[in-house]
């Protein structure tokens, strides 16, 4: 069986942690790499880098156009060469796609929001809600990974399919090591949405000499990473910009924990990645870290600068506290390993296509 996948503005084979690759890459590598195992996948992206073997039965094919119509066009003709089983699109652009060739294909359509515009905490684009709802009511079913997302996607659309499957973690890649410090890591590409000046913020306010790592480079659309730098003087912070993802786990094991102080995550994979390194999360009960995290391997807590101030200073001046929520943390992640996630994706397609 033959799928199609569509990830108009983000390659899996692109680095990530800056401009607009990030964990949505991360995730399309990983699971189409498992699901090679068992399907011919092609993956369309945008670029001009032609077609890519990124395994066997797995294809990165680009198309060097940037009207979603003609992108369109484009894909059609490798469909009506060698016919598709199914669609699956990634995120709102890649869903445009998607609503142009619904219709055409006569294939079933499954889409992945990844962020969800009508549920962010922050300004939002109404637009693109616009763009959003039209999708979710257009396609055959709404993936998401969490069940919070879901049941949120089903109260604003009673009539939408939805179902939930989680994001994984290489659970071989991230390894526990001993946790001795309470150095703090910050993981993400610095942008408003990610928090990074309400954790800078959280820091003066203890009024202490606390180190944090920052790993990550500046947004395409927020250039802010002066500003940042500039707001963060006289604390102890460093900045190490964009690193390759297998070395990321290298940086895992220098911290202590894993501060995620984004206003939205619709799932937060630096966190299970955390978790799986065996590093305890602190972040925001009300974003997707509230299904992974919980409550036993790290502290969430009401979105301020005081309650995050709080939870620094209750997690690094108590070592058997950080190795507990680590190691629960471990535990945890490893029921989110790739090859579990991978079967789930296999038996929904199976499913999907004999429908």
């Amino acid at each position: 069986m033959r799928i199609c996948v569509v990830s108009y503005h983000s390659s899996p084979l692109t680095p990530v942690g800056a401009g607009k690759s990030g964990g949505m890459s991360i995730v399309i590598h990983n699971l189409y790499k498992g699901l090679a195992q068992f399907f011919d996948i092609d993956i369309f992206v945008r670029g001009n880098e032609g077609i890519i073997q990124m395994g066997p039965r797995l294809r990165v094919i680009h198309i060097d156009r940037r009207d979603t119509y003609d992108f369109a066009e484009e894909l059609m003709k490798y469909h009506n060469a060698h016919p598709y089983g199914l669609i699956h699109t990634h995120y709102w652009l890649s869903g445009l796609v998607g609503l142009v060739t619904h219709g055409l294909l006569r294939i079933p359509w499954l889409h992945t929001l990844h962020t969800v515009e009508i549920l962010k905490t922050v300004t939002r684009d109404n637009a693109r809600v616009e763009i959003e709802e039209e999708i979710v009511r257009s396609c055959d079913l709404v993936v998401s990974p969490t069940l919070q997302e879901m049941s949120a996607i089903k109260m604003l659309y009673p009539d939408v399919r939805v179902l939930s499957i989680p994001h994984g973690v290489d659970v071989r890649r991230f390894t526990p090591s001993l946790n001795g410090h309470a150095n703090m890591l910050f993981v993400g590409r610095i942008e408003p949405i990610k928090g990074l000046h309400v954790l800078i913020d959280a820091l003066r306010y203890l009024r202490r000499d606390f180190r944090l790592t920052v790993i990550g480079g500046q947004s395409k659309d927020d250039p802010g990473l002066s500003d940042i730098k500039s707001y963060a003087a006289g604390l102890e912070i460093e900045f190490k910009g964009q690193v390759k993802h297998q070395e990321l786990s290298d940086h895992y094991h220098r911290a202590g924990m894993l501060v995620v102080p984004s206003y939205y995550e619709s799932f937060g994979l630096v966190g299970l990645e955390a978790m799986a390194s065996a590093r305890p999360v602190i972040g925001f009960k009300h974003t997707g870290l509230r299904e992974t995290v919980g409550n036993d391997a790290g502290i969430l807590v009401t979105m301020n600068t005081r309650n995050l101030a709080q939870a620094i200073r209750v997690l690094s001046a108590d070592p058997r506290l950080r190795h507990r929520l680590g190691s629960n943390g471990r535990k945890k992640a490893l029921r989110y390993d790739w090859s579990n996630i991978v079967r789930q994706y296999q038996r929904m397609y199976e499913k999907i296509i004999e429908e």
